[in-house]
């Protein structure tokens, strides 16, 4: 009896790991999906305001900053990127012993990281308006504007006359009075 009972709790750890193992696969997916998703949306909206794609959409902290900066300003960029380094945490392991460091304090750190994460979703959803409303505004594709010419008034075309040829002008002959009677 204590034989299969020991078999039984073998087999429900394989199905708990298996669960687990599944669980963090499907986490791990739906990251990659936020960040495939995330990295086109900063690229797209950088074209739309810069008439150009950026790789900064594809690189961890920078796309941070980016959002930051084509959300609002650049400063907004910069507090995202400070927040991001300030609520991080490393993990030294030394002579077997691991130990997990912040670089604020435990309590404010874990309370930056929850403001730090919605304002990031704030501003994604936001991104995400700002893109379409410049989309509605830019459907015209640009087209190179051409200044018209200044506008002069067009006259029909005069056939061209020769000048008379010139006579040889003769000397004015004196006019004598008449007499008078």
């Amino acid at each position: 009896m204590e034989g299969s009972l020991g078999a039984e709790n073998t087999l429900g750890m394989k199905n708990a790991l298996g669960m687990f193992a599944a669980f963090g696969l499907i986490i791990l997916l739906v990251v990659i999906v936020i960040y495939v998703a995330v990295g086109i949306l900063l690229n797209k909206l950088n074209k739309q305001i810069n008439g150009k794609g950026t790789p900064m959409a594809w690189i961890p902290i920078a796309n941070i900053y980016l959002l930051g900066k084509l959300t609002v300003n650049k400063i907004v960029g910069w507090i995202l990127v400070a927040c991001a380094l300030l609520t991080s945490t490393y993990t030294t392991t030394i002579n077997g012993v691991s130990t997990t460091h912040t670089i604020l304090p435990a309590g404010i750190s874990s309370v930056l990281s929850i403001v730090y994460s919605l304002a990031v979703i704030g501003l994604i959803i936001y991104a995400i308006v700002k893109y379409n409303q410049l989309k509605k505004t830019n459907t015209q594709p640009a087209q190179a504007v051409q200044p018209e010419p200044a506008q002069t008034p067009v006259q029909p075309a005069q056939a061209v006359q020769p000048e008379p040829a010139q006579t040889p002008v003769q000397p004015a002959q004196a006019v004598q009075p008449e007499p008078a009677q």
